[in-house]
């Protein structure tokens, strides 16, 4: 029969060994580990600094989808140092670089290890009207900053368009008095301004229940019903095809809030009332 002492003396015996087993192979997997990060952390600093993946020059990068302004001046708004490696490059953290030069709506950046360089995708903002900053609602005196609108309303200062503007055909349209809360009306009404047969000098829009159009005819009243502006914009047409003869002179503005009856608004007479007239 065997002794109780001794089977637990043995199989104390073989706990231990088998711990120190477990020990020698948690500390062989914990350097092999360390060995791994190492070389991956060594290995990293290598690639990021191999010659064949750095950029030298602005000259590495292709600019695609511009039709204003050049492909060097767009690199030139890049805000990029050399040499530059491309594995840490963020192209999502340049893209917002980019865009926020101004002149630049959207980028989409892509690397190329071989060879290296990159390619940039970009959408031109061209400003379409002067205008100074729109008013925020908390401050409805006029904003005096002077900048350019685009065509989706975004407003940019003078200075987001002082690096290109040998290449950029700046506007004559001026808007006046235009608020934050009409952007959207302006992202709607533009693309209708821009089929007016009648050239549009500027744009009043002080008073938001009437839009005012000065143009090369006269100045027109609209009212605050956008829904109206093309056929507004028709009678406008209609009126400059009119023979000088048939429309008063001295026109002070043409009230076009109905369109299809435009009413003449004489100058007033000093201290008389003002004539108005009703077009038939």
């Amino acid at each position: 029969m065997s002794n109780p002492v001794s089977i637990t003396r043995s199989d104390l015996r073989k706990q231990r060994k088998q711990k120190q087993r477990q020990r020698s192979i948690r500390w062989m997997q914990g350097l092999w580990r360390s060995l791994v990060l190492m070389g991956l952390a060594s290995g990293a600093v290598w690639l990021t600094t191999r010659p064949e993946w750095i950029l030298y020059s602005s000259e590495q990068i292709t600019i695609e989808g511009n039709n204003t302004l050049s492909s060097s001046t767009i690199r030139s708004l890049i805000p990029l140092g050399y040499p530059q490696s491309l594995l840490s490059l963020k192209p999502e953290s340049l893209e917002r670089d980019i865009e926020d030069q101004g002149a630049i709506a959207e980028a989409i950046v892509t690397r190329h290890l071989l060879p290296p360089s990159l390619s940039i995708q970009v959408q031109e903002r061209l400003p379409v009207a002067r205008s100074f900053a729109p008013i925020a609602p908390q401050n409805r005196s006029r904003s005096v900053e002077s900048g350019y609108l685009d065509e989706q309303g975004n407003w940019f200062p003078d200075s987001a368009y002082q690096q290109v503007t040998a290449e950029i055909n700046f506007p004559d349209l001026e808007v006046v008095g235009i608020r934050e809360i009409q952007i959207p009306q302006w992202r709607e009404i533009y693309p209708t301004l821009q089929r007016s047969p009648v050239k549009i000098l500027s744009i009043n829009w002080q008073d938001s229940n009437n839009l005012q159009l000065n143009t090369e005819i006269g100045i027109f009243h609209l009212g605050g019903n956008l829904d109206l502006l093309e056929q507004q914009l028709m009678a406008i047409a209609q009126l400059a095809a009119l023979d000088e003869e048939i429309l008063p002179k001295n026109i002070d503005y043409i009230d076009l809030s109905n369109p299809t009856e435009p009413i003449i608004k004489a100058p007033s007479p000093q201290n008389k009332t003002p004539s108005d007239g009703t077009m038939n």
